[in-house]
């Protein structure tokens, strides 16, 4: 599964340009009042301006499988890190077999950068904005975990990535992208003190069963059904 466009939420489109292009370089391809458009390596990041929106997503970019580190030392002091106990959250996950790291846009929206070993995209070169590959992972919310999951395998052709029968938390897709399923009110990793909201997102998927799709709120359904 590969997310192709991903569109989001976001109150004041301003500091979210200052960020992610200024800071984090991602190259812009449209701006108006009402939307920015961004493009993250093989993904289109798109948010759309609305008033008094205070929602918090969380989403992953992915990078090099040796670059993880680096990339941090490459945001420097220009983001705040998630931390824990003070101390910068760098993780690591046997299962996932992957690197992590956790850092804030100035909206408070979750961000990340995964590098996952059996990906075969090692790099030689300095990090860059380029290491940027495309964006990997996106955090649904829902109220019933499991039947999120059923559906997303019965409609899209998705299966459980990790978690599979878990009434909190579950992965569905595949190493190129993952559509994080958590029980909306639990709070996002790692120990942010944030928690999943049950809000909408639009998406783009390719590799299940292609199309557009609005996920959260209060149910999911693809563009255009009534």
């Amino acid at each position: 599964m590969k997310i192709q466009t991903l569109r989001l939420k976001m109150a004041d489109l301003v500091p979210a340009k200052a960020f992610y292009h200024d800071v984090l370089k991602l190259p812009v391809t449209t701006e108006t009042a009402d939307e920015l458009v961004l493009q993250a390596g093989s993904t289109q990041l798109i948010f759309e301006r609305e008033a008094g929106w205070q929602g918090k997503y969380h989403f992953a970019f992915e990078v090099p499988e040796n670059k993880v580190q680096e990339a941090a030392e490459w945001l420097g002091d220009k983001v705040k890190f998630a931390t824990l106990h003070d101390t910068t959250v760098f993780t690591s996950s046997e299962r996932w077999n992957a690197n992590m790291v956790y850092f804030y846009d100035p909206a408070g929206n979750i961000l990340e950068f995964i590098g996952r070993h059996r990906q075969p995209n090692t790099s030689s070169e300095p990090f860059s904005e380029r290491d940027m590959l495309y964006l990997s992972e996106i955090g649904l919310a829902t109220s019933d975990v499991p039947a999120t999951v059923a559906w997303l395998n019965d409609t899209l052709g998705l299966a459980a990535y990790d978690g599979a029968g878990s009434d909190s938390f579950s992965a569905v897709g595949d190493e190129h992208g993952l559509l994080i399923v958590v029980k909306a009110g639990r709070n996002w990793y790692p120990e942010t003190g944030i928690p999943a909201g049950l809000y909408p997102i639009d998406i783009t998927i390719a590799g299940a069963d292609e199309g557009v799709y609005r996920l959260g709120a209060h149910h999911i359904r693809v563009i255009g059904e009534d």
